[in-house]
């Protein structure tokens, strides 16, 4: 009986495994239809330009002033520049606070095949003015502003004027030009 048994259990496991271990190996193969790959992402160079931004303060046609400021910036990401003096004025007694006095140059630059975009930009231009008027217990200066923002496609390598600034207590002009040349 035991023997009877045994070859019975034997016989059920070779039909077990005859049914079962083909599903098993097909399972285990590679499917005929594989899944396409994964697009592969291509990496694009950071690019580094420089940007050389010339103000030029112009009165009646006639240049007066030029400076230049020059900045690099990679792809996408922002350059600032800032020059000039903190200047105090008084808000109370003994008690100053201080005004930042010069130019402020801030951009962010965005690489394109043909141009560069230079968006969010903008560019203030201040200074201290003697004022007539004050009386002589009067310390606070009086500051003469001018801002501009900007966004505008430029080719590289090519001049472009991206603001021009006229000074409303005068007969005086500013002009911005950029030039973006591509470092890398």
């Amino acid at each position: 009986m035991r023997r009877f048994a045994l070859t019975l259990s034997t016989a059920g496991l070779m039909v077990v495994s005859t049914i079962c271990f083909p599903m098993l190996v097909r399972a285990q193969e590679a499917p005929k239809n594989p899944p396409p790959p994964a697009a592969e992402k291509v990496v694009k160079p950071v690019s580094i330009y420089r940007l050389e931004f010339t103000v030029r303060e112009v009165e009646d046609g006639k240049r007066l002033n030029s400076r230049s400021y020059t900045m690099s910036v990679e792809d996408s990401d922002w350059g600032r520049i800032r020059v000039g003096n903190r200047i105090p004025y008084n808000t109370g007694k003994d008690q100053f606070q201080y005004y930042d006095v010069g130019v402020n140059i801030d951009c962010r630059a965005q690489d394109h095949d043909t141009y560069v975009l230079l968006g969010n930009g903008s560019v203030e231009i201040s200074s201290v003015v003697k004022d007539e008027s004050t009386t002589a217990g009067t310390l606070n200066p009086v500051v003469r502003q001018a801002r501009a923002s900007f966004a505008v496609a430029v080719t590289p390598g090519k001049p472009s004027m991206v603001a021009t600034l006229d000074d409303v207590s005068s007969n005086r002009r500013y002009e911005v030009e950029v030039t973006a040349t591509k470092v890398k």
